[in-house]
């Protein structure tokens, strides 16, 4: 009905009054200006995350609020130089990750310069029985991965009395904590984030405190299930001693927070993980517990100038952190027993600052690290010139300086400089350092 309606121009009337929030309508259908009332109801359906799409700044809906639909979105070309190395031309493209640069830097790629406009969004937000006790809503994204054409789903979820239920943001990330916008689409090194499918609940604000629990579809990555000891017997050296089993148990995240005002907030979150794996050795199924616990928040002394910081320790948590998600670290193959895997300790720290000079102008500085340990010389993830974990990620750095400036509501342009350096087991580290500015179109 909201398709047809928007065919139907010819017949609409515009709205004779200059201040009302009606632009056009035809019947009980109603487009209309996201004025902060009806924003209200639609952000109750948006994530709130770094770099999210803006809120529409216009909507579909019927008189009543029974029915709302928005379409907005997001074009944002990038152009930059990477100096130092060339991360640019890394699997992940536009997104520094500071866990690819190339140790040691490769002659002849020491530096690139790129325009990438392949991070570009399109969200839909549709909320039904708005401002009652039975709203419902639901949120659906759309958006590149930064490096080829291909769209992927990014968010689909809906919402109910505080229940969500489909693929969303982790409940582990804070999404007002993890950092300041940054035109990098990747982030901090140490950031939380993450996407899952999930069935969560989260509480409504009792004197400022409130909670949320959920269950979440684990997704592990393991070191391949392969011995590669160096001090012990070698008579299972580069036998595949482990592998994958099915999953029975989700993840359990949960957070409590106490929020004093709109910048002063600290959240406390925790997480269980239970992995299951074969081993070959003994021919059985064992599981392996990972845990984790994260202290995040805000604070501001000074209206125009609001921090935020977070610091995630755990084991097995691998998928969580930003820089060593989708790394085969969490959970590998302990040295001296084959066939049984330990879970790896790892942390990650996210320190930032945002100043509104001005309602069109602010800049943003984060710092971020991340570690992990116990992933030397045995569990070979990245091998270089045949000696078994040289390569290994052991830890980085992260830091970002920005500016961005509205020009209009729907344009904005931004400047920034980042900085990353990793180190590895046996090859020393590297460093990274790129200048790019984007060009914002939101609607």
């Amino acid at each position: 009905m909201a398709g047809a309606a928007l065919c139907a121009g010819a017949a609409w009337a515009q709205s004779p009054a200059p201040d009302d929030e009606v632009v056009y309508e035809v019947g009980t259908i109603e487009l209309v200006r996201t004025t902060p009332g009806l924003k209200e109801l639609l952000d109750q359906a948006r994530p709130v995350e770094p770099n999210a799409v803006p809120t529409p700044k216009f909507a579909i809906r019927t008189r009543d609020n029974k029915f709302i639909l928005s379409i907005g979105g997001k074009i944002n070309p990038i152009l930059g130089y990477d100096v130092g190395n060339d991360l640019y031309h890394s699997v992940n493209g536009v997104d520094f990750v500071t866990g690819d640069i190339p140790v040691p830097p490769q002659s002849g790629r020491k530096g690139a310069f790129f325009i990438n406009p392949l991070n570009a969004f399109v969200d839909f937000t549709v909320v039904g029985l708005g401002g009652t006790d039975n709203q419902v809503t639901a949120y659906v994204k759309l958006g590149m991965n930064g490096s080829n054409h291909t769209a992927l789903f990014k968010r689909a979820y809906v919402t109910w009395r505080g229940i969500t239920a489909g693929e969303t943001a982790t409940l582990m990330q804070d999404g007002l904590a993890a950092q300041p916008n940054t035109i990098d689409p990747q982030g901090p090194c140490g950031d939380v984030a993450g996407t899952a499918y999930q069935v969560a609940y989260k509480s409504p604000s009792y004197d400022g405190f409130s909670f949320a629990v959920g269950l979440e579809m684990p997704t592990f990555y393991s070191s391949n299930g392969y011995y590669r000891g160096k001090d012990y017997r070698h008579d299972f050296y580069d036998v595949k001693v482990t592998d994958e089993a099915s999953q029975l148990v989700p993840d359990i995240p949960a957070w409590i927070q106490y929020q004093a005002s709109e910048s002063n907030r600290i959240r406390l979150t925790g997480i269980l993980r239970n992995f299951r794996y074969r081993d070959l050795i003994s021919d059985r199924t064992r599981c392996l517990m990972g845990w984790g616990a994260m202290l995040s928040g805000n604070f501001s002394f000074w209206e125009p100038l609001v921090f935020n910081f977070q610091g995630v320790y755990g084991k097995g948590i691998a998928n969580y952190i930003q820089d060593i998600s989708g790394r085969p670290l969490s959970f590998t193959p302990e040295d001296d027993n084959p066939g049984r895997m330990t879970a790896n300790q790892m942390m990650g720290l996210v320190f930032g600052a945002s100043y509104n000079a001005t309602s069109k102008l602010q800049f943003n500085l984060v710092g971020s690290y991340a570690r992990i340990w116990n992933v030397g010389d045995y569990a070979v993830v990245d091998d270089h010139e045949g000696v078994a974990g040289n390569a290994n990620y052991r830890y980085a750095g992260y830091i970002a300086a920005n500016c961005f400036y509205n020009i209009t509501s729907y344009l904005q342009w931004g400047i920034e400089y980042l900085y990353g350096h990793r180190e590895t087991y046996g090859l020393g580290g590297a460093n990274d350092s790129r200048i790019q500015t984007q060009l914002s179109f939101t609607f």
